[in-house]
């Protein structure tokens, strides 16, 4: 009976390496990352921040210095500016609309330490804001608008003095923009794979967040396979990386007469990385791995993968409570979180 259960456990690790193996051999030039390789677990305790007003649906965070800007999006004014020594709000900001220094869909752009900019994913426009007037001003105005030349379909980021965003197209993964909005080069492609998928189940499958360093490094973290691509801003692959659990979720094209489309193939989709930030010469990113077939299925992730630029595994920051989005404060060593359990409200954990 002894012999027969270790040839039992024997065959069922040799069947999860060959499963971990036969996803990584999908993906071209991809090295396995594991749990083993991080250099150190930290276990993270969650604080409520009790903020003097309600924010009804915060989706979006960024510090900047003494300030935390929400961005809400079930609000008359959408960006709502808190002290974080004093929890009160200071300002609030860019009303919805198609008027001056209005914006239907806006989000942060990275902070670059300069200045304050948004993106308005409707139309396409980058504002930009002088800091000192974005938080102590009533209603501040733009210094200066740029209009993106092909929409992205997503947040746009800053990559030198360049900006790149999401194309949402077969033929590259994003577009990069000069100064002036104009489209100047493309950068990434999607995974080679040993199977075949239409060009929507390929967009589809290989749906991505994204971070830069601000100068020469972009990392694209898939949400539906935990796999992470490392470019530089010349666009060339540095570091593609697979796992830590080595999936990949399956996406099935349809047509129902009027529209291409693609659905989740049931029981094989998971969910990966999400919310990817930069954090000086560190990526920080969600990663869940929760399957919706799963018990207390959630999109909440209670653990924060933390990756150098190289594409290196460094440490693995398990939180005690779930978020979908945050945001660091590296210099008071704090991450700032968003939840939905059971209602929105932000926590804050010390590292």
């Amino acid at each position: 009976m002894k012999k027969k259960g270790k040839v039992q456990i024997a065959l069922l690790l040799c069947g999860l390496l060959l499963s971990c193996s036969h996803e990584h051999k999908n993906y071209v030039d991809a090295s396995i990352v594991e749990y083993s390789d991080f250099e150190d677990v930290e276990d993270l305790k969650a604080e409520i921040i009790d903020l003097d007003s309600f924010i009804l649906a915060p989706i979006q965070l960024q510090i900047y210095d003494t300030i935390l800007a929400v961005m809400n999006s079930r609000a008359d004014k959408l960006v709502h500016l808190f002290n974080l020594k004093s929890k009160k709000k200071v300002a609030e900001h860019i009303s919805v609309g198609q008027g001056p220094d209005e914006m239907l869909v806006p989000r942060f752009v990275e902070n670059d330490g300069r200045s304050v900019q948004v993106s308005d994913l409707m139309t396409s426009i980058v504002s930009k804001y002088d800091s000192n007037d974005f938080m102590s001003q009533e209603e501040p105005a733009s210094i200066e608008k740029i209009s993106l030349e092909k929409r992205p379909f997503g947040e746009v980021r800053l990559l030198n003095k360049n900006f790149v965003g999401p194309a949402r197209k077969v033929s590259c993964l994003l577009y990069r923009f000069n100064e002036r909005g104009e489209v100047v080069d493309s950068i990434g492609s999607y995974p080679k794979t040993s199977w075949e998928n239409t060009d929507t189940e390929k967009i589809d499958m290989y749906a991505f967040s994204f971070a830069t360093n601000l100068q020469d490094k972009v990392a694209i973290c898939y949400n539906w396979t935990d796999l992470i691509d490392i470019y530089d801003d010349k666009g060339k692959l540095c570091n593609r990386i697979h796992g830590p659990k080595c999936f990949v979720s399956q996406f099935k094209e349809f047509n129902d007469g009027k529209v291409i489309s693609t659905s989740a193939v049931k029981d094989q989709t998971r969910d990966a990385y999400f919310c990817p930030v930069n954090v000086g010469d560190e990526f920080w990113v969600l990663f869940s791995g929760k399957s919706e077939s799963e018990e207390g299925y959630s999109i909440l992730a209670n653990q924060i993968m933390v990756y150098g630029w190289d594409g290196s595994p460094r440490r693995i920051l398990n939180l005690n409570k779930g978020i979908f989005a945050f945001t660091v404060d590296k210099k008071n060593k704090k991450v700032y979180g968003i939840s939905d359990d059971p209602d929105f409200h932000i926590l804050s954990f010390s590292y």
